[in-house]
């Protein structure tokens, strides 16, 4: 292994790794991104409490109606540390065209291994019924490929009043996955709302017309495949988020005692990339390093739809 002082963390590749961005990827719009300065620490929980309605009424030299203040419950976050790393022989870069950018070409692809999975630890954690507690799973002639009886619509608007009811805001952001936006954008009843608009000539509508519909502020299309298949055999490429809907609060920056679906906590002071070299392989080492926690922090500040199609 090489000593410390032959370790250094590369800056520029750390700004290539940063920049680099797959444009399937949704995981840190659905969660935005907190800078942390620790590891672990603990961040406050929205709380309900300004919901409740109290006698203020009072007149001078009395007493004011005393109540209790509740103290906001608190979460608690852990960075995990994600890293890959590879390797530039000697060989290779002798042989690398005029003008390649290995360094960079690697740095990029572990990247995007690391933000693949960062991706599918989303859906791991967002598509899963205890932790989204206001979902249904959609069977028979509800699902909305059922062009007769479903109504999407209908559906996503009383699921908005759901979670307004639950958090104070209407949620902002609907979550669809490539096949269950296809779908939708094709849906006979949708194209029928839109009929005597100044889109409604058009066959098919694409994310802003549905975000103006379903009343949100943005659609997110979460196109991203991963391999199914064990290594070794035949390719075999699914949706990450498969055929689901989420609808969800988000607010427009991260901010304390304000509900949000959730976070993901960034640990910058330890991220970033690590190159050096080991002589006796007579190569060069490239590590991309990220901590970040995934937190969803106000369930109640979504609606899932199971099996939409």
């Amino acid at each position: 292994m090489p000593s410390l002082n032959q370790l250094h963390v590369d800056e520029a590749l750390t700004q290539i790794s940063i920049a680099y961005r797959n444009q399937a990827f949704v995981a840190e719009e659905v969660l935005p991104v907190v800078p942390v300065m620790k590891k672990n620490d603990v961040f406050f929980k929205f709380s309900k409490q300004h919901f409740r309605a109290y006698k203020d009424a009072y007149a001078a030299g009395q007493r004011a109606q005393q109540i209790e203040v509740d103290l906001d419950a608190r979460g608690f976050y852990m960075a995990d540390g994600h890293a890959l790393e590879d390797a530039i022989t000697d060989d290779e870069r002798e042989q690398a065209d005029p003008g390649a950018q290995i360094e960079v070409e690697k740095t990029e692809k572990l990247t995007n291994i690391i933000a693949l999975n960062e991706e599918i630890n989303l859906f791991n954690n967002i598509l899963t019924t205890s932790n989204i507690t206001q979902n249904v799973t959609l069977s028979g002639t509800s699902k909305w490929s059922d062009y007769v009886n479903s109504d999407p619509v209908s559906a996503v608007l009383a699921a908005r009043r759901t979670v307004q009811q639950q958090i104070g805001d209407f949620p902002n952001y609907l979550l669809l996955s490539q096949p269950v936006l296809d779908t939708l954008a094709n849906h006979p009843r949708i194209l029928d709302r839109v009929k005597y608009t100044a889109n409604g000539a058009r066959n098919q509508l694409d994310e802003q017309d549905l975000a103006r519909l379903f009343k949100v502020e943005k659609v997110l299309i979460a196109a991203a495949l991963y391999q199914t298949s064990n290594e070794g055999e035949a390719d075999s490429l699914g949706y990450i988020m498969g055929n689901n809907a989420v609808l969800f609060y988000r607010p427009p920056r991260p901010g304390i005692r304000v509900p949000s679906l959730g976070y993901t906590f960034f640990w910058a002071k330890r991220s970033g990339v690590l190159r050096w070299r080991e002589l006796s392989l007579e190569s060069d080492f490239i590590r991309v390093k990220k901590y970040y926690a995934q937190q969803l922090v106000a369930s109640a500040a979504a609606y899932m739809w199971i099996s939409c199609i």
